[in-house]
């Protein structure tokens, strides 16, 4: 019982990236975030990108987001978008028993409307790789991101954030109920203990 009630919770891990953009978008800042539910024998294992498949079947992409702020007040958020977790996993590291890295094909692509970002004449997309890092690939026309990246055009139509952003990868916090459903298990435990004497 308390096996069960505590891989759930430590499975979930959250990544973030938050670099500036750089390159045609000097005043453009974004953040990233992704949540992602790693399956307990996947975290017994170790290497680095490892397949989505045996012991890491169950790995899924929970939830995804981009934010964009001016970088020179990066407090304030200027527009956020929620991503499709529906994404091509191409593999993930694991070191000591947690989650360090995530490969990943690309977003589905957004397209903002803050004037740092283009005004809306250019989509963006998201993608992971090299295990910690991130870019978001530019497009114009917006329907060819992020296969702009292997078209011949020039960086005013397509290319990648200047400033590849280096992740970080935690476990989440677990909940209140996950502490009551172990004090449970505890609890039964202790009784069983006491019976048998």
């Amino acid at each position: 019982m308390l096996a069960s009630t505590g891989s759930a919770q430590a499975a979930i891990y959250t990544g973030k990236w938050d670099p500036a953009y750089g390159g045609i978008f000097p005043d453009l800042g974004w953040s990233a975030t992704a949540k992602f539910d790693v399956p307990s024998s996947c975290l017994a294992l170790s290497g680095n990108n490892l397949p989505i498949s045996g012991a890491c079947a169950g790995f899924d992409v929970l939830s995804a987001q981009v934010s964009f702020y001016n970088v020179a007040d990066p407090s304030t958020i200027l527009e956020s978008f929620t991503l499709d977790p529906n994404v091509i996993v191409n593999g993930i590291n694991i070191a000591g028993g947690k989650l360090t890295g995530v490969y990943t094909g690309y977003f589905d692509y957004f397209v903002p409307t803050l004037a740092i970002a283009g005004g809306g004449q250019y989509s963006f997309s998201l993608g992971l790789y090299g295990g910690t890092l991130a870019q978001l690939v530019y497009a114009d026309p917006k329907e060819s991101s992020p296969l702009c990246a292997s078209l011949p055009v020039g960086p005013e139509h397509c290319g990648y954030s200047a400033n590849p952003a280096v992740g970080t990868f935690t476990t989440a916090v677990p909940e209140p109920e996950t502490y009551v459903l172990m004090l449970a298990g505890l609890a039964a435990v202790g009784l069983a203990r006491r019976r048998r004497r």
